[in-house]
């Protein structure tokens, strides 16, 4: 059987961990409420050991690394190397997906876990079999939330709107680059129905953001992301 684990992928930048302190502050919530164990490592022992953990990848000079976080069911943690990325930083990445929505609803919690990886996994395998590159997840409502598995937000004009959903670093991190860069930020459903009149859709992972190409058909610009991804790296 599968063990269930819970999962965060950590950005480091000339081997600075980012934001290390609100990823174990969401494995430790997430691992007292839906394991019962206890989960508080030392932050700063946590940082540098994440930094090692990338150095001993012998990543590329120049570019931002990526370690991944996981926590057992039993409250074992280890430290998994993620790769590497093209950019130094967060950045706007130059791949332009194309998404398509497919309708799931999360597995028992919105949480970081292992069940809720394995959802996205399957549903963006079903994208890619429809000829699209990212799954955008929307619920039995059709109200959207993700693509793949990150949180996804929706342009019109200066405006970006983002579905109500429990707090991750990612969706933190992208509200105040958003606010950074002079733009509104609403939190209200973004139905699917409304997809088609939007000027933009793009997503923010632990690489940074990425804009969406297109969806079912109709095309999408990426000029708002591109402003999010460069007030997002100047406030490191």
């Amino acid at each position: 059987m599968t063990p269930l684990r819970l999962y965060q992928t950590v950005h480091i930048r000339q081997g600075r961990p980012r934001l290390t302190g609100a990823h174990a502050a969401l494995l430790a919530e997430a691992a007292r409420t839906l394991f019962g164990v206890g989960y508080a490592p030392d932050v700063e022992r946590l940082e540098a050991r994440l930094a090692a953990a990338a150095r001993a990848e012998r990543y590329p000079q120049g570019v931002s690394a990526f370690v991944r976080i996981e926590v057992a069911d039993d409250g074992e943690e280890r430290l998994v190397p993620a790769g590497h990325s093209l950019y130094d930083g967060y950045a706007l990445r130059s791949l332009l997906p194309k998404a398509i929505p497919i309708g799931y609803d999360l597995p028992l919690s919105a949480a970081p876990t292992s069940a809720r990886e394995a959802a996205a996994l399957l549903a963006r395998r079903q994208a890619q079999l429809a000829g699209a590159d990212v799954a955008l997840r929307h619920d039995s409502r059709g109200i959207c939330f993700s693509a793949d598995d990150a949180p996804l937000f929706a342009v019109r004009g200066q405006t970006v709107l983002v579905s109500p959903a429990p707090p991750d670093v990612e969706r933190t991190l992208a509200a105040r680059a958003i606010e950074a860069a002079g733009l509104e930020l609403r939190e209200e459903p973004v139905g699917r129905d409304m997809l088609a009149r939007m000027d933009e859709l793009f997503y923010v992972d632990h690489r940074g953001v990425t804009a969406l190409s297109g969806c079912e058909g109709v095309p999408y610009m990426s000029l708002i992301a591109e402003r999010v991804a460069e007030a997002m790296e100047k406030m490191f």
